[in-house]
């Protein structure tokens, strides 16, 4: 798949990642997707600190570990709101314990635009 610089439409992204050099690579990804502005959060917590940024995001990128329940409570969160999101993890054994759209760490960047692609298409 070729990256799609328009898919995003300069629209903000939100990316929660523990690892900041992750989330700084996941960045540089989205923006060949056309993301504009990008938000960070570490962490579930800081994610729901930027709540009032939310309706503008048009896609969000959630880390799920094994052991913390609050990544998947917020990707349910998200949905609810009608943001796209892709789940990412080094962990094979989560894929099964969430419905969505996954990628596996580390993540080719042709794996991300794919699962943006999907993400942005589940939503319509």
């Amino acid at each position: 798949m070729v990256a799609d610089n328009t898919m995003l439409n300069g629209r903000p992204a939100l990316i929660v990642e523990a690892e900041f050099l992750i989330a700084l690579d996941i960045q540089r990804m989205l923006e060949t997707l056309g993301a504009g502005q990008t938000l960070f959060a570490r962490n579930a917590a800081e994610a729901h600190q930027l709540q009032a940024s939310w309706p503008d995001i048009a896609l969000a990128i959630v880390e799920l570990r094994a052991g913390d329940p609050l990544g998947q409570q917020l990707h349910q969160t998200l949905v609810g709101a009608g943001i796209p999101v892709v789940l990412t993890t080094a962990d094979l054994s989560l894929h099964s314990s969430a419905p969505g759209v996954f990628v596996t760490k580390p993540i080719p960047e042709e794996d991300l635009a794919s699962a943006v692609q999907r993400a942005l298409a589940s939503r319509c």
